[in-house]
Formats: C-alpha cells, sequence, structure tokens
C-alpha cells in the first residue's frame, strides 16, 4: 500500500515538472484561493494562465475524447464503494435506504450530460480541496486514512479533469453522508470557480456538462454514450442506468469464483469481448475457457477463452502482426483493449480480461508503465495458461486435439521466440507428434515419448518428410536402428522447433539422417573399395561425372537397401532444409554450402547396371546417375528445383527405347 501511494504522488509531481517545462512554472502556487463572498457563493480565482494548464493536463493526458464518460463513472463508482465501506466497517454510520446506482441522462435539446450517483459524496472543503487541486486524487486520500478501503480506482487525481475536453461549463452538485446540508461546485470556463452551499441535494454526487458546440455534442446522443459504457464501463459492480434503463446487465465473471459460473454465463461474456474488439469471432464460442485468481505475490483476475475457429495458415501470417485478444481492466474498468504486454505474443490467439490493482499506469489510465511488476504477471500468466493446455491434454486428448490442429503454429512460434529454455520446454510438452510407436493418425507428445524411450537410448530420434508414408520409405529411416522410436515430422515448422530446441527432458534431439552420418554407415566399407579396383573406378567415375559441386565425395553403402543412392550434408540438414524455403538461391548454389557425399548402394540393380553401361554408352550412364541423384536429393529435401527431372527422364527413356531398337536390329535376321 505505502508503495503504491508513493508511486502515484511521485507520478503526479513529474506530471507538475513536465508542465513546468513549458513556462508553467510554480504551479501549485498558482492557484490562488481567495474568497470573496458573492452573496452565498465563495469565488476561487486562478491565475489567468489557468486556462492553458487545464487545456494541456486533459488534452495531453487523454489520447481520446470518450474517455471522459469512462472517468466520470469510474470516479462514481469510487464513490459508492466509499459509501458501501463505510456501512459495512468498523467505522459503520447509519444505512442510508438510498440504492447503489449511478445514472446518465441525455438533454440533447440543452446538449447537456448529467452522470448522478449515490456515493458518499463531498463536503465544502473537500470540493475545494480535491476539485480545485489538479492531480489530487480523493481515493488517494481514503487510502492513506482506510487501508482496507483497497476497491478504489480513482488513484490519479487528473480524471475529472478530462471532462474540461469537452466541456464549455462543469457543475458539480454533491452532498456528503451525514453532513446537514450540500454544495455546489461551477466552472464556466475563464478563471475561477464557485462553491455555493444547497440545501436541497440529496446524497451523492451530480456532474452537469454543458458539452462544447464541436465534435464533442456527438457524447449527448445516448448511442454514443452507450457505445463508450459497452466499451469501458460495462463491468461496474453497481447498475448503470441510460436515461432510466440500465444498460450494464452482465457480471464481471473473473472476478467471481468459477463455481459460481455456468458455461452459458461464459458464452455470453465471450461473444461480448469479441462483438466489442473481434467481430470475426462474432459466431463463434469458447472451446476452452480457462479462469486464474491469485492475491500473491500480485493481485490477478484473470479469465481467459480459446476460440473453437480454427487458424489458416493465411491467418496466422496476418494475424502476427495484429495485436493481442487480451483486456485489461483495473477493478472492473477498461484500461486497454489491446493489452500486448501482459502475454507473449505468442499466446495472441487467446481472447480474455485480465484485472488487476497492481498493475501501474500513468496519470491517464491509458498506457501501461512497464516494469517487474508487469513482466511478474506476464510470466505468472504465460506459466499458468500452458499449464492449462498441458493439463487438457491429459485430460481429453481427442478435444485437445482439435485445439492442436488450430492453434499449434502458435506453439511453435513460442519455442520458436522464446529466449528461455524452460519456456522452451515447458511449451514443447503441448506439441504432437506421429511416430514409429503409434499408428498413422493417432499421435504422441514428446513426454510420453521420453517415458517409453529404451534404457539404452540416449536421443529422441525425428525425421522429417512431406508425409509418413514418405518418412517410412525414406532411406535414413531405412538404415536406422529400428530399436528406437522416430517421431516422423511433417510439418516444417516442427523441424526448425527442434533445431530451436536441442533437448528436452535433459535428452538430447537427434535427426535420423545425424544418427545415419555418425553411426549408420559403416567405416569398414572404404577398405572394401581398396580392394576391389572395379567399385573403385565406377565411384571415381561417378564422382568426376557428377562434379564437384554436386558431391564432394562418393563412398561405398554395402547395407540391404531398396535406394540406389543417399546422400549426407556436411551441416545440419533440417538447417540445410529451412535455408532452401527462405533464401533466394539460383540452381544448385547452395549445393556448394552443404558439401553433399553421395553414398552407393552397390547391392542395388540399378548400380549393378550403371556399373556395366557407363563405359558403353557414358551419356546415358550420365543421364541416370543423374536422374537417380535427384532422387536423393528429393528424399534427403534438398532439391532446390525439380523442373529440369522430367525433361531429363524422358530423355532417357528414348534413349533408352533407341537402344533396345538397335540391340533388335542386331540380333535379328
Amino acid at each position: 500500500m505505502l508503495r503504491r501511494s508513493l508511486y502515484f504522488g511521485l507520478r503526479s509531481r513529474h506530471v507538475f515538472r513536465l508542465l513546468a517545462n513549458k513556462n508553467y512554472l510554480n504551479i501549485l502556487p498558482n492557484i490562488q484561493r481567495n474568497y470573496a463572498s458573492v452573496g452565498a457563493a465563495k469565488k476561487f480565482e486562478f491565475q489567468a494562465e489557468i486556462d492553458s494548464l487545464l487545456d494541456i493536463v486533459a488534452k495531453s493526458l487523454y489520447s481520446d475524447q470518450e474517455v471522459f464518460i469512462r472517468e466520470l463513472i469510474a470516479n462514481a463508482s469510487d464513490a459508492l464503494e466509499k459509501r458501501r465501506y463505510l456501512e459495512m466497517g468498523d467505522k459503520a454510520g447509519p444505512v442510508q435506504e438510498i440504492p447503489f446506482e449511478i445514472r446518465i441522462d441525455c438533454d440533447v435539446k440543452n446538449r447537456k450530460l448529467v452522470f448522478t450517483d449515490t456515493g458518499i459524496g463531498m463536503n465544502e472543503e473537500e470540493l475545494v480541496g480535491l476539485l480545485g487541486t489538479i492531480a489530487k486524487s480523493g481515493s488517494k486520500s481514503f487510502r492513506s486514512d482506510e487501508e482496507k478501503a483497497e476497491s478504489l480506482i480513482g488513484q490519479f487525481g487528473v480524471g475529472f479533469y478530462s471532462a474540461f475536453v469537452v466541456s464549455d461549463k462543469v457543475r458539480v452538485t454533491t452532498r456528503k453522508v451525514d453532513e446537514p446540508t450540500g454544495h455546489v461546485w461551477t466552472w464556466s470556463g475563464g478563471k475561477q470557480f464557485e462553491v455555493e452551499e444547497d440545501l436541497t441535494t440529496q446524497i451523492g454526487t451530480k456532474i452537469e456538462l454543458w458539452l462544447k458546440d464541436s465534435e464533442a455534442a456527438k457524447f449527448v446522443q445516448a448511442e454514443k454514450v452507450a457505445d463508450v459504457i459497452n466499451k469501458y464501463s460495462y463491468f461496474i459492480s453497481v447498475p448503470i442506468f441510460l436515461n432510466g434503463e440500465r444498460i450494464n446487465v452482465m457480471s464481471a465473471l473473473w472476478m467471481m469464483k468459477p463455481s459460481e459460473t455456468t458455461q452459458e454465463m461464459h458464452d455470453t461474456l465471450f461473444k461480448h469481448l469479441v462483438t466489442t474488439h473481434h467481430p470475426h469471432l462474432r459466431d463463434d464460442r469458447p472451446q476452452y475457457t480457462f479462469q486464474y485468481q491469485t492475491d500473491f505475490p500480485i493481485n490477478i483476475r484473470a479469465l481467459f477463452y480459446v476460440p473453437s475457429k480454427k487458424v489458416s495458415q493465411f491467418e496466422f501470417s496476418a494475424d502476427s502482426q495484429h495485436e493481442t485478444g487480451i483486456s485489461l481492466y483495473n477493478q472492473r474498468v477498461l484500461i486497454k483493449p489491446n493489452a500486448k504486454e501482459l502475454l507473449p505474443r505468442f499466446l495472441r490467439f487467446l481472447i480474455g480480461v485480465v484485472d488487476s490493482e497492481d498493475i501501474p499506469l500513468n496519470l491517464s489510465r491509458e498506457m501501461l508503465q512497464m516494469d517487474l511488476i508487469i513482466e511478474k504477471i506476464r510470466n505468472i500468466l504465460k506459466d499458468r495458461c500452458i499449464h492449462f493446455l498441458v493439463e487438457q491434454l491429459k485430460k481429453d486428448r481427442i478435444k485437445y486435439t482439435e485445439f492442436y490442429k488450430g492453434y499449434s503454429l502458435f506453439l511453435k512460434e513460442g519455442i520458436l521466440t522464446d529466449q528461455s529454455n524452460q519456456t522452451k520446454e515447458d511449451i514443447a510438452q503441448l506439441l504432437l507428434f506421429e511416430s514409429s510407436n503409434t499408428r498413422s493418425g493417432t499421435s504422441t507428445s514428446l513426454s510420453e515419448y521420453v517415458e517409453r524411450m529404451q534404457t539404452d537410448q540416449k536421443c529422441i530420434y525425428y525425421l522429417y518428410a512431406p508425409s509418413r508414408q514418405l518418412a517410412e520409405t525414406s532411406p535414413y529411416y531405412e538404415m536406422f536402428d529400428k530399436r528406437f522410436e522416430v517421431l516422423f515430422l511433417t510439418d516444417p515448422a516442427d523441424e526448425l522447433v527442434f533445431l530451436a530446441m536441442p533437448q528436452f527432458h535433459m535428452k538430447q534431439i537427434q535427426s535420423v539422417e545425424q544418427w545415419v552420418k555418425d553411426e549408420g554407415v559403416s567405416k569398414d566399407e572404404n577398405k572394401e573399395v581398396t580392394r576391389d579396383p572395379v567399385k573403385k573406378e565406377f565411384l571415381t567415375w561417378l564422382k568426376d561425372s557428377l562434379g564437384s559441386v554436386r558431391v564432394t565425395d562418393v563412398k561405398p553403402n554395402t547395407s540391404q537397401s531398396e535406394h540406389p543412392f543417399m546422400i549426407t550434408i556436411s551441416s545440419d540438414a533440417g538447417a540445410a532444409r529451412h535455408m532452401l524455403r527462405i533464401a533466394q538461391i539460383k540452381e544448385m548454389e547452395h549445393l556448394v554450402y552443404l558439401n553433399p557425399v553421395l553414398h552407393v548402394n552397390f547391392t542395388h540393380p540399378l548400380i549393378q547396371g550403371l556399373q556395366k553401361l557407363y563405359k558403353k554408352e557414358p551419356e546415358l550412364a550420365l543421364k541416370i546417375s543423374e536422374q537417380v541423384y535427384d532422387n536423393a536429393l528429393i528424399s534427403a529435401g534438398l532439391l532446390k528445383d525439380s523442373s529440369k527431372m522430367v525433361g531429363r527422364l524422358n530423355k532417357i527413356l528414348a534413349d533408352l527405347l533407341q537402344l533396345n531398337t538397335v540391340k533388335s536390329t542386331i540380333i535379328t535376321p
């Protein structure tokens, strides 16, 4: 409490220092309280530059004129909370037989807007002290006197002055609880305001605004006022009546216990939130509902919804530039509709509310002050959201799988963009993959994979391919030790995720291609070639014919395989594939950086045929070798452009037909 009071006190003095830089020096002494009796009224004169001072305060602190409605409703709510506290607390006075409510009336003819509350009211001293001094907060003073009055939001002392942006004249009529008479405070522009006694005033406060004959005049229209209330103040805990009709009929569910809410209530709130700020989701309903409440170490009341609507690749790319779906509230009053500071970007698909008394704001309530509190709240909410989704994964796999289909890209983005390795691992718990141990169409998580690992297994193994079928027929998977489970990655983003996250639960993550390069290729195969001059000569021809760009080395592969060629590269295959996707590289240029090694399967019939052909028909043998080489690049996901393969294949077939015709002519008498 002390920290907060000091904070806002310092912020108030900071505003005056800023104003002083504009030659408004010694502002507080410039407010001259020269009491001059004019009948029953007392005049309070200001120095000549007070008009400019108020203009600076109002226009510099509030970016949108409409917020004056929010601020006056917030002040009224504070007054009602003060009255409620006094009637219920240890110093309780007599209970007033007056309902707790806020009324707003629009007088279109006179261009007048009236705000009336049945709150605690003000006496003459408070009228002069609070309304006559900018940045003097009644709520703040009340806090210092009553430590338990913690539900007040008028902490900044400038909310009332937002009305000066839109008004030519302001009149405040008020009577404090237990006071015999009321008072009227009037400002009509210019250099002074008046305070006079009023014997007829009822308990509470009435603020009358005569709106300027300008753009501000639109706020006398009930429809416009209703829009602003729906946007900012719809969830105020007391009833708000607009021209006699109650306008706020929905409860702030995030302030309630989860046991007190129903799914129907959440559906209604979700529709309200998306209609106001995300109209493209107005026909949707929440797939998941997550509520989180805590008072330690920071006061947080959060309620999040996951829309049922699936997000397409296009929408994901476009949405990455948009703002979040989280709205910041302070005691049920909207402060910021798109509070990007409260959640990391990868959780921007969430729709919901964060309400906290501990979030520091600037004097106009409109801009968050990034500090340790914001960072702490952000980390708490991030961790709680991840934990909630992990629980949903365990609770209902079918429902979670549907969620994953729509929002997996956001989760993967989180792993790629977050700097914390712990956060990467936390998010990774939410990822799903098919694997060699699951049926087609059935997925597993990384946590489940780790639980099934063999006792002698050191790594988590994965293989990228456009489909499971291609993965299972890959030359790399063919050579892999089948005792170990392999995760099949079919989304290019999955491979990037594993590149960004080298381990999970203290287990290294390794591609099957890397395993093949390190352990799958026999170290004794070169010795065999040395003993077989025919194979050695053929490998030399292949290397020379394909050229140094295509291959840096050619090695034998004597394992039983259905693939004639296999390629390994010096760098990580996943990183190389990503480079091909994003880089503007000309044909074959990328091979210069990959240093490909060609592994030749001498047990394959095609290689055995090439060995017989390359001396007799070297041109045809080269075309076939290039075709099979490109096939190997496709299997490795490293072929940049496959357009030439079709033309080359047609030439190969034509040459084979011609060769067959020649042979038939020679054989036939």
